[in-house]
């Protein structure tokens, strides 16, 4: 029997050195599609939120001998988690700013790789059934928070290798309590609250093995287990105090405030919000949070797993096993890691706004407790059952073991989507928020050509425009600017503060869509710009070639973008695949109408006013695009009398509907977010049932249901007080077409309006 034993342990071996191998192997293959189909303009857009650029380019003033600096040296700040950025710094030493994106993109998805690899082991440590893993960890590839720039890949693989090291120190104290203690001091640098998990966790195996040791043993007490409740075991404990006093103070000595100045910012913004709204109220705000869906199953999970911890406790506090010790201490593990879900949830609620606290890549822990908890409910079944009914704890159990994760396995596989990440590419996040990135971006290239060689710029959200910007970025929201810019916001006088830096010009992006002219501070900002020319055209054309990104040889190339003067006075940037049109100034009802080579018709999008005097509008152009593009700028209702000229609606409701050639338009004017929110449905009946897509022959006719924003992609445009949607109809004959908005009541669909084209 003993040799049976050694002889399946290689196999059990191999069989989870394969597995490790698979997950990695996924993150590489995750890695090298993402990369392999993005280009400069789908990282800004997409896949890196704009605070990420903070990071990118003070990591660049970095590797450059600049200290901590947004902005080149004018400020200095510490409004970052220093651990992400001291790992992203080393990039610049090797890449350009350009190439360097894509470097640390694959660097987050290896990292989130690596994290998911080391909570494998972990569970592999305490012995718990690793074949409910096999789904339940790839769900993390799935979380887009993980992959946008952020401090949350950093935090995933720290997370991993503590859950791991913790399980190794109950194993074997000796061995494992230093790496466990370096692990425990590098949390507070990855994010702040982390420090909770840390002591959390190893205080609760320090009273484990108290509560163990105060009752009498039927057995004796081991050597691993009297090392564990050893003085020297509280050093992963001291070791996270530790560090955040040193923290703390590194932060006070050098640069006046022990938080990072983006919380002491974003604290100050909300105790402003909420003077606003009326005053602070706790109950208020916890139901704010609870809400918005960030907090409220994972609270319920990290409850459970307080709840685990207690049950096998209770269960196995007789015998002392070193099986009950294994697991828990991967329990003990997921208690710190709700411990520090716990310890967000409750910092947030006390001192920030719900608009200040309810970003992805604050919720890490959470993530990870989502994945892990199916297959700990499965194992925790399993042993407190096995338990109950007096089952040995190996080969009498075997078989109901097998047969438990067998069936959790299949379960986890089945609800499982594993090509999700990987349509990932195909992702774009909230349509406000990537347009605004877009034009960032491409207004900066605009403002790189225009503004005196001597500017020095302001911007409020600065990520993206301070990266790719030529001239200094002096951030204006405080995010990641020094505490003595957070003490003149507080006394009301910013713009002192703005001319002790010699801030010349204001660029950042103002929706006309969205139009709130308290943005920019009222008079303040129009002085500023309306005081300054701007030449529009430089002296002298550079013609270059394509831009963009030449994937096949795995080598990063920007080129010069591609800039032209149209006839009417509208100018065109060409970087990539994106096209950015500018003009000197725009009203809030103009549209800018889009054509190209081989487009079937016009493509009207909102114009997008910078704060530098320019409006652009940025789009998409497919990859067979060819040049030139032509784009000219049009009021509203000018555009809509040469695409619907003196045509009746076909529906006249909340919105009117008119058919041009094969095209559907929906106007609505006025209107407002109210009326975009809604789904709309479009339903349409074939003259012959056969000419009817396949897989909608059996329901008779065809859905085209849309959204007026649907992920970034919808076809609606929303400018001014009008909202202008156009989708092609497919080419098949159409005898009805029924469209309309509905919201769901519970299980009920409830249309808002509806009505009907009948051609016959």
């Amino acid at each position: 029997m003993a040799r049976s034993g050694l002889q399946s342990l290689p196999l059990r071996n191999a069989l989870f050195a394969l597995f490790i191998g698979g997950i990695l192997a996924y993150g590489a293959t995750f890695a090298w599609y993402l990369l392999d189909r993005f280009d400069l303009v789908n990282l800004i857009r997409d896949v890196n939120y704009d605070d990420a650029f903070y990071y990118f380019q003070i990591a660049f003033h970095m590797a450059d001998g600049k200290f901590s600096t947004f902005d080149g040296g004018l400020t200095r700040t510490n409004g970052y988690h220093p651990l992400w950025l001291f790992l992203i710094t080393p990039f610049y030493w090797v890449f350009d700013k350009t190439e360097t994106l894509f470097a640390i993109k694959a660097f987050e998805i290896l990292l989130v790789a690596g994290g998911v690899a080391l909570v494998a082991g972990a569970a592999r440590v305490a012995r718990l059934p690793w074949i409910l893993l096999f789904a339940a960890l790839p769900a993390l590839y799935q979380r887009k928070a993980l992959f946008m720039g952020m401090e949350a890949a950093a935090a995933l693989f720290l997370l991993g290798l503590f859950l791991l090291t913790i399980c190794l120190s109950a194993r074997d104290p000796a061995k494992w309590r230093w790496p466990l203690t370096a692990v425990a001091f590098a949390l507070p640098w990855v994010r702040l609250e982390y420090v909770a998990i840390a002591l959390a966790a190893t205080a609760a195996l320090w009273l484990l093995e108290w509560s163990w040791r105060a009752r009498p043993p039927r057995v004796p007490v081991s050597e691993w287990a009297r090392s564990m409740f050893s003085a020297r075991a509280g050093s992963p404990f001291l070791a996270a105090g530790a560090s955040l006093l040193v923290y703390f103070a590194y932060n006070a000595v050098v640069f006046g405030g022990i938080v990072p100045v983006s919380a002491a910012t974003k604290q100050w913004m909300s105790q402003h919000q909420w003077e606003r709204e009326g005053g602070y109220s706790l109950t208020e705000n916890i139901r704010e949070f609870l809400r918005t869906g960030v907090f409220d199953d994972e609270l319920l999970i990290a409850f459970e797993v307080c709840a685990y911890v207690v049950l096998v406790w209770w269960v196995a506090r007789r015998s002392r096993s070193r099986e009950a010790w294994l697991l828990l201490a991967f329990l003990v593990g997921m208690f710190g890691l709700a411990a520090g879900h716990l310890a967000k949830f409750v910092q947030s609620v006390l001192t920030v706004n719900i608009w200040q606290g309810k970003w992805g890549w604050y919720f890490v822990p959470a993530y990870l407790m989502e994945a892990l908890v199916v297959p700990v409910r499965c194992y925790v079944a399993i042993y407190v059952v096995r338990r109950f009914i007096g089952l040995a704890p190996l080969h009498a159990s075997r078989i109901p073991s097998l047969g438990v994760v067998t069936i959790g396995a299949v379960i986890l596989a089945a609800t499982t989507d594993f090509t999700a990440p990987f349509r990932f590419v195909d992702w774009h996040s909230e349509v406000t928020y990537r347009e605004w990135r877009v034009s960032s971006y491409m207004g900066t290239l605009v403002m790189d050509r225009v503004l005196p060689e001597d500017s020095i710029v302001g911007s409020w959200d600065s990520g993206a425009t301070g990266y790719f910007s030529r001239f200094p970025v002096v951030n204006l929201d405080g995010s990641v600017n020094s505490y003595d810019y957070l003490h003149v916001r507080r006394e009301g006088a910013p713009a002192a503060f703005r001319q002790r830096y010699g801030i010349t010009h204001l660029a950042n992006v103002r929706e006309l869509a969205y139009h709130n002219p308290t943005l920019f501070e009222g008079p303040w900002f129009h002085e500023k710009t309306e005081k300054r020319q701007f030449k529009l055209w430089p002296e002298k054309w550079r013609w270059t070639s394509w831009c963009g990104v030449n994937r096949s040889a795995w080598f990063w190339e920007r080129m010069e973008p591609h800039l032209e003067r149209q006839a009417d006075g509208t100018g065109l940037l060409v970087d990539g695949r994106l096209a950015q049109a500018f003009v000197r100034d725009c009203t809030p009802d103009e549209l800018a109408v889009w054509t190209w080579a081989n487009q079937g018709g016009p493509v009207p999008t909102p114009w997008t006013r910078m704060s530098i005097g320019f409006c652009t509008s940025a789009i998409v152009l497919p990859h067979d695009a060819l040049l030139p593009v032509r784009v000219v700028t049009m009021p509203t209702g000018e555009y809509l009398a040469d695409r619907v000229g003196d045509r009746r609606p076909g529906i006249h409701s909340d919105f009117d509907v008119y058919l041009v050639e094969n095209v559907l338009i929906y106007v609505k004017n006025p209107c407002g977010q109210e009326d975009v929110d809604a789904p709309f449905f479009l339903h349409l009946d074939a003259v012959v049932s056969d000419d009817l897509p396949r897989h909608r022959k059996w329901y008779g006719f065809d859905n085209l249901d849309f959204r007026f924003h649907k992920h970034g992609d919808g076809p609606g445009t929303m400018v001014g007080g009008t909202c202008l949607v156009e989708v092609p109809l497919p080419d098949y004959g159409i005898a009805t077409i029924r469209t309309g908005q509905f919201v769901a009541v519970g299980d009920v669909l409830r249309h808002l309006w509806e009505g009907e084209i009948h051609l016959g």
